[in-house]
């Protein structure tokens, strides 16, 4: 089982499963990035809808005197916050809440909820001073939010800011007093860890769904793996049932080709044709049946696998034709050969009749850089026919034209 299991190729899993994994990332990270996008416009939402509630509750005619520092007094800058207080201490998720007048540009602070010893928070606050401006660390993203809040509009940070109290997204509402008067502007503001809380239950689900795509791609790389490795093995194996004789398992003409190319594109010293011929097949097939004509067909195959080298290319090129094929085999070693096939042939125990049997042999080999093939075989086939015509169970060689019995 465990040798199945690996039976795929590495290179097709990793690159099927890379693929996979873009793609499923792609269709999970996409939607998941665009809900928060849609989570954050809620959240700002939320956040002007707050600052709208404070502002609402602010005395505009109190605030109004308070804007002039001539007005200040303690008890002016109590009763203005007063209300904020209380509306701060009831929402306690929010972190900072105050006032704000615009000066020249600028904004400044005028009431702090945070400078009130009444506040209920949890919180660790640092209140800013009456009139202290105002510092974003951040560039400003809408240069005419402070137009904007003073022509009626409730402003909120399009993103978390930066300024010295920490990162915060930030609503502003105007504030009026009871001529309709603008008279500065309320702010809340939400720290980021608000917002972290609220996304952690989807930052789970994301990172689960992003770890559950990532499997899927390796199951995805794994499976198409395995179907290549499947789909590869068939197709070899069907190559290699096409390319062998059935009765002898050697090479047939298509797969002896095949070789012969292969091993004649690899340089060599010279290389040699043996071309192998039974000696009155037919008269075995008729006298003694077909299955004893198999049966000396395939002793001339193991004749000729157990005569030659490893290297060497044995074949039936069909019918009683046989071929072998070999490098850096000059015309002493291609004979030797022939002497040890010719040898075994003798001493085999395919006797028909009561007399043995045997074959003619052809043989040639190439000079150095001449080693085309259909010449080599046009000629192993000439001394073929002369051995078979100078009394068989015999070899020809094609140079010298000598047999020998």
């Amino acid at each position: 089982m465990l040798s199945d299991f690996r039976c795929f190729s590495s290179r097709v899993f990793w690159i099927v499963s890379l693929a996979a994994a873009l793609v499923l990332t792609a269709v999970v990270a996409i939607p998941q990035w665009l809900s928060k996008q849609e989570r954050l416009d809620v959240l700002r939402s939320h956040v002007a809808e707050i600052s709208q509630l404070a502002a609402s509750v602010v005395d505009g005619d109190l605030h109004r005197q308070l804007l002039d520092p001539a007005n200040y007094t303690p008890e002016l800058y109590a009763r203005t916050l007063e209300p904020l207080v209380r509306f701060h201490s009831a929402a306690p998720q929010i972190f900072y809440v105050y006032t704000m007048v615009e000066r020249d540009g600028r904004s400044y602070f005028v009431v702090d909820t945070a400078a009130s010893e009444d506040l209920q928070t949890t919180r660790e606050l640092r209140a800013s001073k009456y009139m202290e401006p105002f510092e974003l660390l951040d560039t400003e993203p809408d240069p005419d939010w402070l137009q904007r809040i003073a022509a009626g509009e409730t402003y909120v940070y399009p993103d978390f800011q930066h300024d010295v109290y920490g990162y915060f997204l930030s609503g502003h509402s105007p504030i009026f007093d009871s001529e309709g008067r603008y008279s500065g502007f309320v702010g809340v503001d939400f720290d980021s860890q608000y917002y972290l809380e609220q996304e952690s239950s989807f930052r789970a689900i994301s990172v689960g769904t992003i770890a559950a795509a990532l499997m899927c791609a390796l199951l995805i790389g794994y499976l198409a793996a395995r179907y290549h490795y499947t789909v590869v093995h068939q197709i070899e194996a069907h190559y290699n049932i096409s390319i062998r004789d059935d009765l002898t398992n050697l090479l047939n003409r298509r797969g002896a080709l095949a070789a012969i190319k292969k091993a004649a594109g690899i340089s060599a010293s010279n290389y040699a044709v043996i071309l192998v011929d039974v000696d009155n097949l037919k008269g075995i097939n008729d006298h003694h049946g077909h299955a004893a004509g198999d049966a000396f067909l395939r002793s001339v195959a193991d004749a000729m696998c157990s005569s030659v080298r490893e290297t060497d290319i044995c074949a039936r090129l069909g019918g009683d034709e046989f071929l072998i094929f070999a490098s850096s085999c000059n015309l002493d070693a291609a004979t030797e050969i022939a002497r040890r096939l010719l040898s075994k042939m003798y001493l085999s125990e395919a006797v028909v009749n009561s007399s043995r049997s045997g074959v003619s042999i052809g043989i040639c080999v190439s000079e150095p850089g001449n080693a085309d093939f259909e010449t080599m075989y046009r000629r192993a086939d000439e001394a073929l026919y002369r051995a078979k015509s100078s009394g068989k169970n015999r070899y020809v060689i094609y140079e010298a034209m000598a047999s020998v019995g």
